[in-house]
Order: structure tokens, then sequence, then C-alpha cells
């Protein structure tokens, strides 16, 4: 019970959770590269394909830079699900990716959960460009959420991420800053760097995700402990 009490009281450390992600990568780096270039694939150059062959302001280019925004949602699920499966230490392959394919009416889900983020934060930046920064890292665990429970709406989706970050936007700042070298390491090796750098953020993006949500079913779970009578 005191290691326990211990481990509650611990700060969330981006160090720590970097190090937990490089550990999640051992023996994945090559399909968490795979999985980086499929969704920069489907979701960069297929769409640029037809560029080449419709006319600029075509019905059928309109049609099919509709087509890719929808599938693109799907893409980004699926990319999420995989690190999620990693940072669970859990066997995960390239059908993850396609998982929000599955199902039409679940595709359609996922896409009106990431057309209302966006959205959202359109507004909230045209009122300030500060107030549009929170809301972005208040919404940002929004997929995840619907990666563990695909039965909420999207709003359900976007509620839970808010309750979620509140009071956790810079755990998720700071785990940023930590990577900002490897960022750096993308940026001069033009992308490149990407394929593996990709997977081990969005890895280690995953486990403050899972401690996050650990800490907060475990006060959850002593908030519903009903108290004794006191002794009289």
């Amino acid at each position: 019970m005191e290691n326990e009490q211990i481990f509650e009281q611990r700060p969330i450390s981006a160090e720590r959770i970097k190090e937990f992600a490089w550990d999640a990568m051992k023996d994945k780096w090559g399909i968490g590269a795979f999985i980086v270039f499929l969704n920069f694939i489907f979701t960069v150059v297929v769409p640029a394909i037809p560029e080449a062959f419709l006319e600029e302001d075509s019905i059928g280019l309109l049609i099919w830079q509709l087509i890719t925004v929808f599938t693109s949602a799907g893409f980004l699920f699926g990319f999420y699900a995989c690190f999620l499966d990693n940072a669970r230490k859990v066997p995960s392959s390239v059908a993850r990716f396609f998982t929000a394919f599955r199902d039409f009416k679940f595709l359609l889900k996922v896409f009106a959960t990431e057309f209302l983020q966006y959205f959202f934060l359109f507004w909230w930046t045209l009122l300030l460009i500060v107030p549009g920064i929170m809301k972005l890292y208040s919404y940002s665990m929004t997929e995840l959420i619907l990666v563990d429970h695909p039965e909420y709406s999207p709003l359900q989706a976007i509620t839970a991420s808010k309750e979620m970050m509140y009071g956790h936007r810079m755990q998720l700042f700071y785990l940023q800053v930590a990577f900002s070298l490897w960022i750096l390491l993308c940026i001069v090796t033009f992308g490149i760097a990407g394929l593996w750098v990709s997977p081990y953020y969005f890895t280690a993006k995953s486990k403050l995700y899972l401690e996050i949500k650990d800490r907060q079913e475990k006060k959850a779970g002593l908030d519903e402990i009903v108290p004794a009578d006191p002794i009289k």
C-alpha cells in the first residue's frame, strides 16, 4: 500500500516516459517506420496523384479531395491505435492501421470527431491565439480516447479529452520540449528521420495518455468509496 501511494504521488516525468517509449519500441522500429511510411503514402502521396491528371477546380478533383480528407481521418485513427498498442506493449500489426475502415459507420464517427476538433479550434483561434493553443492541448488525447472507447460519440471523446488534460496540458508540452532535438533531426534530414522519430514520439504520447488515465481511474475509485460511519 505504501509503494502504491508513492507511485500515485510521483509526478509524471517526460524523461521517464521517453525511456519507457524507447524500451517499448525495442524490436518494433521496423514496423513503426513502416506505419509512418504508409501514413505518408495514403495521406500525402495518394491524394496528390490525381492533381497531375485532373484539371484544377474541376468537379472530379474536388470530389477526390473530399474523399481523401474523409479517409485521412481514418488513417490518423489507425496511426494512433498502432502506437497505443506499443505503449501497452501488446502485439500490433499493419492491419491495425486500417482498423477504422472495417466499419463505415465507425469511419463516419472518426471523421466527425476530427471535423469537430478542427471546427472548434478554428473558432477558438479566431478569438485569440493563446486560447486556441490551449484548446489544441485540451483536445490532444481525443483519438486515443476514441481508440479505447469506440462507443463514444465525437463530442463525448472530445469532452473526455478536455477533462483528462485539465491540469495536464503542461506535461504534454514538457514532453514535446523533451523531443525538440529529435524534431530538429527530422528537419535537417528533410523528414527522413521522422520514420523513426514519429513512432518514438507517438508511443511516448500514448504512454502519457495511459499514465494520466491510470491516475484518473485510481482517483475515481477512491472517490467512489463510501466512508464508514464515524465511531460514536
